[in-house]
């Protein structure tokens, strides 16, 4: 059961990210906040390939990158938006769709299937879902989807989570084709030298993100590091699925965090509907397949 809790690891590792992000730098554009979180980790990752050497390359390997990296900045600029027009606790949430969107891509792409056990995971994370957007409006049964409609960082997470359906499973067939402690390093900051590239072409300015909250920084590039690399390791022990399915345990975390760290209200609400998406992740995680 390690992948358990490297899926756990990864979790904590989004969750600490992702409430970091929103306390100290929502204030930026969705693109540098996305950069500052890049570069904030890349020391740990190339401290990480300082000690690992190169595996062999084939193809299939570089056709995958060259998919998922164009993919990867989309999701990035999507989900550092989402962050700042939209509460942490709400939009964060809608990402558990990630692994119901995985019982198709992980079986196109991986062969991996879900049993009963799994369609019954996603039925508790839809429920849950609607359950967590009673929380944004009180006015009778069909609410939450006008209210769904109104919120912009939620349909964003949305389109993150259908993003990250693909990206996760590709994540998988790279690091089959290579090494998964290379592979999470290097794919990271590949994603970064791209993201740097459109750098000149932007308004975006790094020097004062970079004065303040130096340390909140560096432990947001830990928590980052964190995350890819125990996501890395933990696709060669257990089905894709799976793994994104625990991962996604970060949102429960992210409600807490915005609850009582960021003070986000209604916090009861969407910490009930949370809660029913995570029995529903649990379910697919240990249960299905």
């Amino acid at each position: 059961m390690l992948w358990l809790f490297l899926g756990l690891a990864a979790a904590l590792g989004d969750a600490g990210s992702d409430a970091l992000t929103k306390r100290f730098f929502s204030h930026l554009s969705p693109y540098t906040m996305g950069l500052v979180r890049l570069i904030y980790a890349a020391p740990f990752l190339i401290l990480t390939l300082l000690f690992l050497m190169r595996p062999s390359l084939d193809r299939t390997f570089w056709q995958v990158v060259a998919v998922m990296l164009p993919l990867e900045v989309i999701a990035t600029l999507l989900y550092m938006k989402a962050l700042k027009v939209s509460h942490l606790s709400l939009s964060i949430p809608f990402l558990a769709f990630t692994p119901v969107l995985m019982i198709f891509t992980g079986w196109v792409l991986l062969g991996e299937a879900l049993n009963c056990w799994g369609i019954l995971g996603t039925l508790l994370i839809a429920g849950g879902s609607y359950i967590l957007s009673l929380g944004m409006a009180h006015q009778g049964f069909w609410a939450p989807l006008k209210a769904l409609a109104r919120e912009s960082g939620p349909r964003l997470m949305l389109t993150v989570a259908v993003i990250y359906s693909c990206t996760a499973s590709l994540f998988k067939v790279a690091i089959l084709h290579s090494q998964a402690t290379f592979f999470g390093a290097s794919y990271l900051l590949a994603l970064t030298v791209v993201m740097l590239a459109g750098y000149p072409l932007t308004t975006a300015k790094l020097r004062p993100a970079f004065k303040s909250h130096v340390g909140w920084g560096v432990a947001l590039g830990f928590a980052i590091a964190v995350s890819v690399l125990s996501l890395a390791h933990g696709l060669t022990r257990a089905p894709a699925t799976y793994l994104i399915a625990v991962k996604r345990l970060s949102f429960l975390i992210s409600v807490v965090l915005g609850g009582l760290w960021l003070k986000e209200r209604p916090f009861l609400p969407r910490l009930a509907g949370a809660a029913l998406m995570c029995a529903g992740v649990i379910l697919i995680a240990l249960r299905g397949g």
